[in-house]
């Protein structure tokens, strides 16, 4: 006679309930990532609650359990995409060569990632806050530890001249404003030559900016 299987434990097969909160997030990172999805293939002109909710899969009244406001929305999701992005920047200078330029690489590397579409997407809320007062203060306050995350990372890129060169903060802010810019007029002319010639020049402003001075040698007292 054969041995009889063993009784499955109803206990052990039982799944895991998640907690309220573990579902509440759950659900507020689908919303995040379905708001990024749609201002990408939609822009924000065309985005709305009705749609996130649906690619999320929740209700449109679900949505607003946990955002008040479509702008409270849009900059949390900005908020959820920053980290990611730098990430992924961070890898990517890291995957170069060890003996090639970090500078450059890091420039390059800044340049990719304004190709991405789901930044191009967050920059084309920056220009809609232009005349959009409520979207410009939930933007203002996401964009201001975004912007201080980003000199942390130069920090960590560069930790010799962040800690000797006074200029050393203006100058990143200067290389993350102008690599933005030229990332929105490269929404017209994405292959226009010119962005190649900049990002050189870039590269080698900020070499020069990044060198240690130079020390000057005394000159010799004349003869009596």
């Amino acid at each position: 006679m054969a041995p009889k299987p063993p009784t499955p434990d109803r206990k052990a097969a039982r799944p895991v309930r998640r907690t309220q909160q573990e579902r509440r997030e759950t659900t507020r990172r689908k919303l995040l990532d379905a708001t990024i999805e749609t201002l990408v293939e939609l822009g924000h002109a065309r985005l709305t609650t009705v749609e996130v909710a649906k690619r999320a899969g929740v209700s449109q009244g679900a949505l607003f359990t946990h955002f008040d406001t479509k702008e409270e929305l849009l900059a949390a999701a900005v908020e959820h995409l920053f980290p990611r992005l730098i990430q992924d920047y961070l890898a990517g200078v890291g995957a170069r060569p060890s003996g090639k330029d970090r500078i450059a690489s890091a420039v390059d590397m800044l340049w990719a990632a304004y190709q991405r579409p789901e930044l191009q997407a967050a920059i084309e809320l920056y220009v809609a806050a232009r005349t959009d007062a409520e979207l410009r203060v939930a933007l203002a306050a996401v964009d201001g530890p975004h912007r201080e995350n980003m000199h942390r990372v130069a920090r960590e890129l560069f930790p010799d001249v962040a800690s000797s060169s006074p200029e050393f903060h203006a100058v990143v802010e200067l290389a993350l404003d102008a690599v933005q810019g030229a990332a929105v007029g490269g929404s017209a002319r994405p292959n226009d030559p010119a962005h190649r010639g900049m990002l050189d020049a870039l590269t080698r402003f900020m070499r020069s900016a990044f060198s240690p001075p130079t020390p000057q040698r005394a000159r010799p007292r004349p003869r009596s």
